[in-house]
């Protein structure tokens, strides 16, 4: 076995624990723990959304997390209920509600994202500064690889997530580069 041989087979075996990891994490949901069972993880994802657009429509919603307008439209319904989001006629056109988080609704926004971030910051902080930054690459390396390789994969895994990382964002930067344009902004 040669050593470009070794390098693939060592390569599939960390991306498969890494991806395991992920995995595990993925099902301890933090959301679930965040929010002491509040949301899902559905819910929260519109929350999310919502955040990223304030404010936002529920066809924005419905395209931006690729769902039916009816799905959008009852998520949006138990978020109202939660008192997580308003929603008011927009005075340009009455036929459409813009959609706004409200305080409680930016609180569990912040417990999640801190969750996620206490997770990963508890990993990244045995890293020494060398290693982050490698590991940081070789994630915007591979990602970009594999957008390059398998072109559907840039619009499947857009969240959509608004303009705040839209520059930095590597699925923006492969869409850029295999298609001459950014990512439409839903």
């Amino acid at each position: 076995m040669d050593k470009q041989d070794r390098a693939l087979r060592e390569a599939e075996k960390l991306i498969g624990r890494f991806a395991w990891v992920i995995e595990q994490w993925l099902r301890e949901d933090p959301v679930a723990e965040a929010t002491d069972g509040e949301l899902t993880r559905p819910q929260w994802e519109a929350l999310r959304y919502v955040g990223q657009h304030d404010p936002a429509y529920v066809g924005q919603l419905s395209s931006g997390l690729g769902i039916s307008p009816p799905a959008a439209t009852k998520a949006i319904d138990r978020l109202h209920a939660k008192g997580l989001v308003d929603r008011r006629e927009d005075p340009q056109d009455r036929r459409q509600h813009l959609l706004t988080v409200t305080e409680d609704g930016l609180r569990h926004l912040d417990a999640v994202s801190g969750r996620q971030a206490e997770r990963l910051s508890g990993v990244l902080g045995r890293l020494d500064p060398g290693d982050r930054r490698a590991l940081l690459k070789g994630l915007r390396a591979f990602l970009t690889s594999a957008y390059g390789q398998d072109h559907p994969l840039v619009e499947r895994s857009c969240e959509r997530c608004g303009v705040g990382c839209f520059e930095a964002c590597v699925v923006n930067q492969a869409h850029v580069a295999l298609y001459g344009t950014p990512v439409a902004r839903v």
